[in-house]
Parts: structure tokens; sequence; C-alpha cells
């Protein structure tokens, strides 16, 4: 039983129920790859797949993790196309929770999302169940500033010597939100470089 787990044991049995994901095991990567006889598989996580072009970006970036040793979940097509219902976000939800808990780990792009101080809402969501299923994070974002040094907006420093925005309030430490950035491995700049963490991790050396 992992870390998360534990605290929340009956909503990570409800989960499973839904989404017809494999218990977890309390080996570092979860139920899938524990001997690692297979190739190790990511799970890719981030915003790209909304844009016009996102089919093609998901290949390219499938491409480049092959070029370094790893598999990837594949991408349903139905997921490059706009869903509004609740029946449908409830069946991409489980989909997708299906794919995490058939990886090794998971590499999320959590960059700034429409020019707020935090990552795309799902990413959040699938990195926190990753963390929770005792998969590997690795984070990537072209800016890696601290939040505080991110702010568009105007901040000062309050009595505790934090900073803290117009509203007086305090700005995460680090680059994301602690809960996102304490179990993850976060690395400046794209996909490949997130790549090259994971290969030192995996591997024993950058690829």
């Amino acid at each position: 039983m992992s870390p998360v787990e534990s605290i929340f044991p009956n909503t990570f049995t409800y989960l499973r129920k839904e989404a017809c994901v494999p218990p977890v095991t309390p080996d570092c990567g979860g139920p899938r790859n524990t001997v690692m006889k297979q190739r190790p598989v990511i799970y890719l996580s981030g915003p790209d797949r909304l844009l016009p072009d996102g089919k093609e970006r998901m290949k390219k970036a499938a491409e480049l993790c092959d070029k370094y040793g790893f598999d990837t979940v594949p991408v349903p097509d139905k997921l490059f196309i706009h869903s509004s219902s609740r029946e449908e976000g409830i069946a991409l939800a489980k989909e997708r929770l299906a794919g995490i808990a058939s990886c090794d780990l998971i590499i999320a792009d959590t960059r700034d999302f429409r020019d707020l101080l935090e990552p795309y809402g799902e990413t959040s969501m699938e990195l926190g169940y990753a963390w929770g299923m005792g998969k590997k994070l690795y984070c990537y974002m072209k800016d890696a500033r601290s939040c505080a040094d991110r702010y568009p907006g105007t901040r000062h420093k309050n009595e505790k010597d934090f900073w803290v925005d117009e509203n007086g309030i305090s700005f995460e430490p680090g680059p994301l939100n602690l809960m996102l950035v304490s179990p993850s491995t976060v690395v400046e700049g794209g996909l490949e470089e997130a790549l090259k963490a994971a290969s030192a991790d995996f591997f024993g050396k950058e690829a």
C-alpha cells in the first residue's frame, strides 16, 4: 500500500474499482514493471494535446521517449476531441487513470497554463494520482523560477518575510505547489531534459 493509499484507503479502493486499476505493490514503479523485464513505460501528461496540432505533438513526444529507451502509454484518439458532458469526462478520467496504473513513471509538462501560476488542472490531478500509486514523477517547465519571481502582479514581503501578492496571500516557495514539487523531480527545460533525468534514474546514465 502506497503512502497516500494508507491515508485514503476507501477512496483508492473506489478508484481502482471504477478504473479497473490493478492493486499497487510496494515496489517503486507500482504494479507494472516490478522486475523491469520490459522497457520502462512513460505516461505523458500536459496540455499539448489540446493544441490544434496536438496529435502530431504527442507522436513526436513518443518518438523522443523511444530514443531514450522508454515506451509510452498510447493516447487514444478520443482525447484529441473536445468533450463536454459529465459522462464523457468520467469515461476519459477512468481511461487516463488506467493508463497511469500501467506505467512506471509520469513525465508532466507543468508550464504555467493560460498565464496562471498553476499547471493544467488535469496534469495536477494525474500527478497526484501517480504519486499515490508509487510512480516516479518528473516535471518540466521552461521557467522554473519560484512562483513569486514569475508572478506578473504586485508582490511584497510580509512581516514574516514571506512573499505575498496584493491580497496578502503567500506564494509557494518553489516553482510549483509544494505538494507537486516535493515528490517530483523538477527540471527546467522541455521534455528532453526530463527524459535525461529519468534516464539517469532508470538506466544509471543520461542517454
